[in-house]
């Protein structure tokens, strides 16, 4: 383990009228001091006692503002005076709370769920100035408050798919897993649980997201300009945050619709100290296969489950500590003979701690195992196909508040990861023919220290600078060939090899990251940033399909496959209107990419001990313009997001035969130049609202055959210039709607909702395939994952 040397949220909520005297648990001390008083407080939901986390905390006379911690935790540094704090949450009352600050204290808030009022609904979840104030770029926090009144996918909210509604954010069809973030490929996105990472974050390749949202509390996506503090991948950071049980009393959850069902409790294993939280979701959708008229489909079976369990102990007023467990399982039978299956589990266990008065502490330690697999049981040729990736790490970061408008953060982390990129297991040997074969194991350490500097300069000007220093190491047992000078790397080109012993050092790469930005207020209400980023990306996603898939193999930097370092320049201006009703934005960004993986034509990626001999090293670039408008506050409330942008790969070789398109710039799997996204959600009555969702986008890029030829008897596509053709254009419309069932007293509260998917039947095409016809070309035929309107009905309690 290396010692590291140290260098150095969606809220405003909710503006509704109305007010409630909270109950008070004040504690003084020192009394009769002027300055540096610490205030210090709670928020808990009134009914459950959950934490909120991300609430706004103002003080108006002095313009202070604090967010809530996860657990739901604050501190003021006041002089002596009165103050009137305001407690504000996304879907609660707000409270108005008077004090006379004398000495340090310590107070608890209990805020209660609103009725949604007619006249005044907002839905934004952190301060609603703070797109302006800050020097954040592309950095959007959204808390499942706000999620959730988006139409559910199949019953069910949707975190990753909620992203993609967002501007510079899109997937490549339906069914699609992952996500492509300006311009990059899914496997440049580090998707993280509780700080731990997660490799394949879907269920049923795509269909749902295998996170439950009872149990997040939630979701930051940055895209732009990425905290020094997160690397590892080259285009977005998808930071997921559970959420802590009660510390109060007991409560729980319960949610079943017609394809999947979830149960979840939360309460104190000791009071007022150690907080439990589980959840549990599975699938029955099985039913919904058998009903289907393809006979492959409905002798087919599908199975999901994931579950989650945090322990969360705020033992003192600076110290925490917060352990998370994530499990998920899917495994899919077609046709009842060949079964794809895919399993996350990950653990976690972060310590916060505050050291002093200006200094604070967050260290966390993670495991997180990932194994997928294909199992055939034909009956010819039976055989498991395993594969696996085991990754391990720890993060430490400090931040020194220097004053309320200047703040130092600095730290460290490592991580090691082991690759099980396959191995083939005959049923029966002797019958099948199959021999067995285990491509070589892999093994990596990356490492990192970083530094991030805050600070404003007078009221107009705010500036964020820092540096991340990667390195990484790649390191045996493992066998490593060589090749001929002057010929392409393949496999008649090998002239030797060298075997490297366990541990040992086969190769190397480091890098600095600088990473800054500035804001220039223009008013109170606007202002322009401008921003740079460089990320150092050393494991890659080795797929030739637009999509992530099960059997996809995940690959680490060697001294073949170099690392991925990405530069990308930001440009943005940031507008709200009447009183931050409205908010808007418009970003333009240019991203260039260094050794970006593609591959020869014809690339056999499946048990290859030598994978250099099917990848060919590309360049990248991307860029595009984004723009952005957002109503927070009405009956009718939702946003419209627009991005124009391309992503292209360009190949050029000493080898004639590894050029791709004469060298020419051509569109990624993933480039789709227009993407279109309008959001709804109108309050009909208090307790009843409708939302929508419109989609459009440009086809993906795809390659058809030119012509066809004969060989040798065979009839053989002949294929020209790669992704030349597209897809055709991709829109759908979803609505549901929601019905509120306020239940007795503090029991039980009930939502059932409605929604139906793909409301006018659009027929979006997945891919396209190609069947050859004697005498003709061939035909493509289209194949569409969702060809019909797919409803649903769900229905969810508190208790």
């Amino acid at each position: 383990m290396r010692k590291f040397l140290l260098l150095i949220v969606f809220i405003i909520p909710v503006l509704v009228q109305g007010q409630t005297q909270p109950k008070r648990e004040v504690i003084g001390r020192d009394i009769g001091q002027l300055k540096n008083i610490r205030i210090s407080g709670r928020l808990i939901d009134e009914i459950t006692g959950d934490a909120l986390i991300g609430a706004t905390v103002t003080v108006p006379e002095i313009n202070l503002t604090r967010i809530t911690d996860n657990n739901g935790g604050f501190e003021l540094i006041l002089d002596r005076a009165e103050y009137n704090l305001e407690f504000r949450y996304v879907g609660y009352e707000t409270v108005l709370y008077p004090i006379t600050a004398v000495g340090d204290g310590r107070i608890s808030i209990r805020m209660i769920q609103e009725d949604f009022q007619l006249d005044d609904v907002v839905i934004f979840g952190r301060d609603p100035e703070k797109n302006i104030r800050s020097t954040d770029m592309g950095a959007i926090t959204l808390s499942m408050n706000s999620i959730k009144e988006l139409p559910p996918f199949l019953g069910e909210v949707d975190i990753i798919r909620s992203m993609a509604t967002l501007p510079g954010v899109s997937q490549v069809g339906e069914a699609a897993a992952g996500l492509n973030v300006r311009g990059g490929g899914a496997d440049q996105n580090l998707i993280q649980f509780a700080g731990a990472p997660i490799y394949n974050p879907t269920h049923l390749f795509g269909l749902f997201t295998s996170f439950n949202a009872d149990v997040v509390n939630d979701v930051t996506l940055y895209k732009s300009v990425i905290p020094t503090r997160f690397g590892g991948r080259g285009s977005s950071i998808l930071d997921i945050l559970p959420k802590a049980g009660s510390i109060d009393r007991w409560g729980g959850d319960l949610m079943l619709s017609n394809y999947s069902g979830k149960i979840g409790i939360n309460g104190p294993l000791v009071k007022e100290k150690v907080s439990i939280r589980g959840g549990f979701r599975g699938s029955y959708i099985n039913w919904f296969l058998g009903a289907l008229s393809n006979p492959d489909l409905n002798t087919s079976s599908a199975n999901f489950y994931d579950g989650n369990l945090v322990i969360s102990a705020p033992i003192s007023d600076k110290n925490e500590f917060t352990y998370s467990y994530y499990t998920s399982y899917d495994d899919f039978a077609f046709a009842s003979d060949t079964t794809i299956s895919w399993k996350n589990n990950s653990h976690s266990l972060q310590w916060k701690s505050r050291l002093s008065d200006k200094l604070s502490l967050d260290a966390l330690g993670y495991y997180t195992q990932y194994d997928y697999g294909i199992f055939n049981r034909s009956g010819i040729n039976d055989f498991d196909l395993n594969s696996g990736i085991v990754d391990f790490g720890a993060k430490v970061f400090a931040m020194y508040q220097i004053s309320e408008t200047n703040k130092v953060t600095f730290g460290g982390e490592f991580k090691d990861v082991t690759l099980q990129p396959g191995e083939l297991i005959p049923t029966d040997e002797q019958e099948s023919g199959l021999l067995p074969k285990k491509v070589q194991d892999e093994f990596g350490r990356e490492s990192a220290v970083h530094f991030q500097h805050e600070f404003e300069l007078g009221e107009k000007i705010g500036v964020s600078y820092g540096l991340r220093y990667d390195m990484y190491q790649y390191f045996g047992p493992r066998t490593v060939r060589q090749y001929a000078e002057n010929q392409p790397i393949s496999d008649g080109s090998a002239i030797s090899e060298t075997t490297y012993g366990d541990g040992e050092k086969i190769t190397s790469y480091d890098g600095l990251g600088p990473r800054g930005s500035i804001r220039y207020s223009l008013s109170k209400s606007s202002s322009i940033k401008a921003g740079y980023n460089k990320m150092y990306q050393f494991i890659h996603l080795i797929s030739n399909t637009a999509t992530i898939a099960p059997t996809d193999v995940w690959k680490l930097s060697d001294e073949f496959l170099k690392p991925q370092i990405v530069d990308q320049y930001s440009l943005g201006f940031y507008n709200n209107f009447k009183g931050n009703i409205f908010e808007t934005s418009i970003e333009v960004y240019y991203k260039d990419i260094q050794n970006v993986v593609d591959y020869k034509d014809g690339a056999n990626l499946i048990l290859q001990n030598h994978l250099e001999t099917e990848l060919i090293p590309a360049s990248g670039r991307a860029y595009g313009v984004e723009m952005f408008v957002k109503k927070n506050l009405g009956r009718l409330t939702g946003w419209i997001s627009y991005t124009y942008s391309r992503s292209l790969r360009r190949v050029i070789t000493p080898y004639e035969e590894e050029i791709i398109n004469d060298g020419d710039w051509y569109s990624s799997n993933f480039d789709k130049p227009h993407d279109l996204t309008l959001i709804g959600n109108y309050k009909v009555s208090t307790n009843t609202s409708v939302s929508a969702t419109f989609g459009y986008s440009t086809g993906r890029p795809v390659t058809f055959p030119e012509a066809k030829f004969d060989y040798s008897g065979n009839n053989l596509a002949y294929f020209n210039r790669r992704n030349e053709q597209r897809l055709p254009d991709f829109h759908r419309l979803d609505l549901a709607i929601n019905f509120k069932l306020k239940g007795e007293g503090k029991f039980f509260d009930g939502d059932w909702t409605f929604s139906v998917l793909n409301v006018y039947a659009r027929k979006n095409p997945f891919s396209l395939f190609f069947v050859d016809q004697e005498g003709s070309p061939p035909q493509a035929l289209r194949l569409a994952v969702l060809g019909v309107p797919l409803p649903s009905l769900s229905y969810s309690i508190k208790f």
